[in-house]
């Protein structure tokens, strides 16, 4: 049983394996199509310019026919005779004699009687001769089809004709000498027809005897009719089999459990635990209800509400899930309830009549079967007993025609009888061919593979990280939220947050936020620093975004723009940059006169004119104190830091901050550069100190794949102005 779970569980991952190799083959073809596409021309142009040098040749082809000669007729008797009727007057298969028509010696007399010389005058060769015929055999039938191919069609049509007269008369010479012993044959061969006709006749009535055969066909009239009683039989149970089929199928479509879970939920829903539980559910709700009426979903009194229905259903869905391990409706557990009765006990009587209608159906088939074996075996009583009767026939009309054969072998012993015949002459062909349209499909189906070979290395040759699984793989932290890449191109503009705050792209920073909140920390970070690996990956805009999001929950908010090096802040926020850290920390300018508010309670601390060394404000104690006293002041801190790869401040500032939130986009970070940003954490110890990861800038069609809320979302932000009003209002 545990081989059986194994097995079936890992199929849907062999699955989904297969399933994202193509995927990722697919996309990897869509991202190179225009160089596998040029490939694809150029392979298939090259093949169609060479195609135009191909030299035209005609074709002329005759046919052969193989049969037996009148002497084969007089001598092949008996047994062997019904075998190789097919076959030549000395026993060789067709194949033997298609080697025998292109063998050298037929080829040198073709060329020596024709002349045919090649390209530079000299005689032919008989391997350039092979090379050019061609000898097949007719499927199902005893001829053999010869074709020759040249750039002249008269000499085509008189090297398949000449051959054909050549191979001809050398068949007629072979079989001269056959007729002489015919008579010999035939004298000797009449006490072996004799001695043969008697062991036949012992066979058959041995066959009778054997097989307790009396009449074969009547037998086989019984069997078909008990066989078609069964049949009738296996119908009727079969349909009532069905409509219990339908009926427990309907009914387990409707619960959506199994006979055993079925079963495990009609007993869990008597148990006390559970009915006290639904009891609690109940008077809750309508707590709840009632306390809706006077309040509204923010107050205590819900909230509290709402969390303790939240637990009992918690604490019913893991019984539910312990003892019947399916989801299971509360209707369905209510005890008393006369729909669970009626359902669930139905379903189960129903299911326990659908096994016993199988176990009856499974009996009808093994009579059957019995039937039907027996029936299996009358063909081939039938086929050995026509067999036995047909060689007792043959070899009664043998022995009484041996005498007259062997008076008519006197008449062919002075005649040149052969076994070939010519049925169709090989005529002047009309028309010739290039062989292009071979060549064009070859140079389509080349074009085909080098396309996808290129478009393969292309691929190997590029380093970076393209899609969220390969970053998912690099990084093994977890996805607090995923960016759109029109969610990134909207904030050169702005802040998409501040700009438009009912927007789909402001609600997924909002549930970045949310996540966050949610995290399971034994502290909530109050000093958030994020980075990247590399820079470009829009880190100082998710770390803008998310600022305003949390500033747009009423939480007072100070986002640090602490990439000194290359502030961008100020820029994202439109607001001078002429004063900033550098004037807190090294002249001591205080905080008020420095800090900006592009918005209500968010505070912006810009980076300032870029000092010589940033590191050491940095490192400095005053820029500790500014970020102690951030702390006291504000609800959250954002540090916006520079990228791990790039400079040694993250880790100087990673030492102000609760967490790391780590920004990285598919198509800017390469694979040296993420697996240098994750060594970088974990020898500075920072692996734990990584909250989470935001994947930014996804392109739609890979979002919309990996987040699966986001078609409703955006249909729901698309459609619904109104409700986004009353949201941002509550906010």
């Amino acid at each position: 049983m545990t081989n059986l779970q194994t097995n079936n569980g890992s199929y849907p991952n062999q699955r989904e394996e297969l399933d994202l190799n193509i995927g990722q083959y697919l996309l990897k073809l869509k991202r190179r199509w225009l160089p596998a596409l040029a490939v694809f021309l150029l392979t298939v142009g090259t093949t169609a310019f060479l195609s135009g040098f191909l030299e035209k040749t005609y074709k002329s082809e005759g046919k052969i026919l193989f049969k037996k000669n009148p002497v084969n007729s007089l001598i092949d008797i008996g047994e062997e005779a019904n075998q190789l009727g097919s076959l030549l007057n000395d026993q060789t298969p067709l194949s033997t004699e298609q080697l025998r028509l292109t063998s050298e010696p037929v080829l040198q007399q073709t060329i020596d009687q024709l002349k045919l010389e090649d390209e530079e005058g000299n005689p032919l060769k008989t391997k350039e001769l092979e090379k050019r015929l061609n000898a097949e055999i007719v499927g199902g039938t005893d001829v053999i089809s010869l074709s020759y191919r040249d750039p002249d069609p008269v000499t085509a049509s008189k090297v398949v004709n000449t051959l054909m007269d050549i191979y001809i008369q050398e068949q007629a010479n072979s079989n001269k000498s056959a007729t002489v012993n015919a008579d010999t044959f035939i004298t000797n061969t009449i006490p072996k027809i004799e001695d043969k006709l008697q062991s036949l006749e012992s066979r058959l009535q041995g066959f009778y005897e054997k097989n307790q055969v009396v009449d074969l066909k009547e037998e086989k009239r019984i069997l078909v009719t008990e066989i078609g009683n069964l049949n009738r039989q296996i119908s009727s149970v079969g349909a009532e089999l069905q409509g219990k089929k339908a009926q427990t199928t309907s009914l387990q479509n409707q619960l959506g459990l199994n006979l055993k879970q079925a079963i495990a939920a009609n007993q869990l829903g008597s148990t006390p635990q559970v009915q006290s539980i639904l009891e609690q559910l109940a008077a809750t709700e309508t707590e709840l209800s009632q306390e809706r009426q006077r309040f509204n979903d923010n107050h205590p009194a819900v909230a509290s509400l709402q969390e303790k229905k939240a637990n009992l259903n918690s604490q019913l869905q893991q019984l539910i899930s312990q003892y019947v391990g399916a989801r299971v409706s509360e209707g369905l557990l209510q005890g008393g309830n006369n729909v669970k009765e009626n359902q669930l006990e139905r379903f189960i009587s129903l299911k326990i009549d659908e096994l016993s209608l199988q176990t009856e159906l499974s009996s009808l088939y093994q009579y059957q079967q019995v039937y039907l074996n027996r029936a299996k075996e009358i063909p081939r009583l039938e086929k050995q007993e026509q067999a036995l009767l047909r060689e007792v026939d043959s070899a009664r009309s043998t022995y009484s025609t041996l005498l007259s054969n062997k008076q008519e072998l006197g008449i062919l012993i002075n005649q040149q009888t052969g076994n070939a015949e010519v049925i169709e002459l090989g005529k002047v062909p009309e028309e010739g061919s290039t062989g292009r349209i071979a060549l064009m499909a070859l140079g389509i189906l080349m074009g085909l593979f080098l396309s996808n070979l290129t478009a393969i290395l292309l691929e190997m040759q590029d380093r970076t990280l393209k899609s969220i699984p390969e970053i998912k793989q690099k990084f093994a932290y977890q996805v607090l939220g995923i960016v759109p890449l029109d969610s990134l191109q909207d904030s050169q503009e702005g802040i998409v947050v501040q700009r438009e705050p009912d927007s789909f792209a402001s609600e997924i920073y909002r549930m970045i936020q949310t996540n966050l909140k949610f995290l399971s920390v034994k502290r909530q970070p109050k000093v958030i620093l994020i980075t990247s690996s590399v820079p470009g990956e829009g880190k100082s805009t998710v770390a803008a975004n998310l600022a305003a999001a949390m500033a747009q929950l009423e939480r007072k908010v100070l986002i640090i723009d602490g990439d000194l090096r290359k502030a961008s802040q100020h820029h994202l926020w439109q607001v001078n940059n002429q004063s900033g850290i550098k004037d807190v920390v090294a002249h001591k300018t205080p905080l008020a006169q420095v800090l900006v508010q592009p918005m209500k309670q968010l505070d912006l601390l810009t980076s300032g004119i870029i000092a010589p060394n940033p590191l050491t404000l940095l490192d400095s104690v005053e820029m500790s104190e500014l970020v102690a006293m951030a702390r006291k002041k504000y609800d959250l801190v954002i540090i916006d830091a520079p990228p791990l790869v790039v400079t040694a401040d993250v880790l100087t500032l990673s030492k102000l901050a609760d967490g790391i939130l780590f920004v990285s986009r598919p198509g800017i970070v390469e694979t040296e550069s993420a697996e240098l940003a994750q060594e970088t954490l974990t020898n500075a110890n920072l692996s734990q100190k990584v909250l989470g990861m935001v994947i930014n800038g996804v392109r739609p069609n890979e979002f919309d794949r990996y987040s699966y809320h986001a078609k409703y979302s955006k249909n729901y932000f698309s459609r619904s102005p109104e409700n986004s009003h009353s949201k941002t209002a509550t906010a």
